[in-house]
């Protein structure tokens, strides 16, 4: 097999595509984010990465929250289209019902089936770029993507999220292949084994 160096490019894919919310100048506004992450589990941290200049930014600054949307394929449309434009020239939440949570000043998106509310616990600048990392405050999910057993989200696929790759192209969720931390475990276990012999 042959590699071949194509450049400097994060190209860890796919991505999630959001809506990165903030309060600016008193109105809620959305900014469609791929550069978003999970940071930990415990405690619960998100990051989101953000042009200086980006509208939302400003918000974030003012008030050290933002929430993080998760809109499925069927807002595809308003979601490329708010991509493309700032919420400097449009009031973006005229198109966007949202509601607020324990923070007060952290807009989330009314018709994603997942909102989540974060404080700023940091923020780095590289370049021209604003990295806020995110206590997660509270989530918010719709009862019918719940299972009532577990209370958490059934499946991914229900959820529907949409999903970016660098080839500049949009992307479905596709079917399970596996549960995490049991496919593995007998070959882990034949590792160990190994180990101790």
């Amino acid at each position: 097999m042959t590699r071949r160096a194509i450049g400097a490019i994060p190209y860890l894919y796919p991505v999630p595509i959001v809506w990165v919310g903030a309060l600016v100048d008193g109105v809620a506004n959305f900014a469609t984010v791929g550069d978003c992450a999970v940071m930990g589990i415990q405690p619960p941290l998100l990051a989101a990465s953000l042009a200086a200049t980006h509208h939302t930014t400003r918000g974030i600054l003012d008030h050290g929250t933002f929430s993080v949307s998760l809109p499925t394929t069927a807002d595809l449309e308003l979601v490329d289209a708010y991509g493309q434009v700032s919420g400097r020239d449009i009031d973006k939440s005229s198109r966007v019902r949202h509601f607020t949570g324990e923070l007060g000043t952290a807009p989330m998106a009314a018709c994603c089936p997942v909102a989540i509310e974060c404080r700023v616990v940091h923020c780095a600048s590289i370049e021209h770029r604003r990295i806020f990392i995110g206590e997660v405050v509270e989530t918010y999910v719709e009862e019918q993507f719940l299972d009532a057993e577990t209370g958490r989200p059934r499946s991914l696929t229900e959820l529907d999220p949409i999903l970016y790759a660098l080839d500049n192209h949009y992307y479905r969720v596709g079917s399970s292949i596996g549960v995490g931390y049991r496919e593995g475990k007998p070959l882990a276990r034949e590792l160990t084994a190994g180990d101790e012999a």
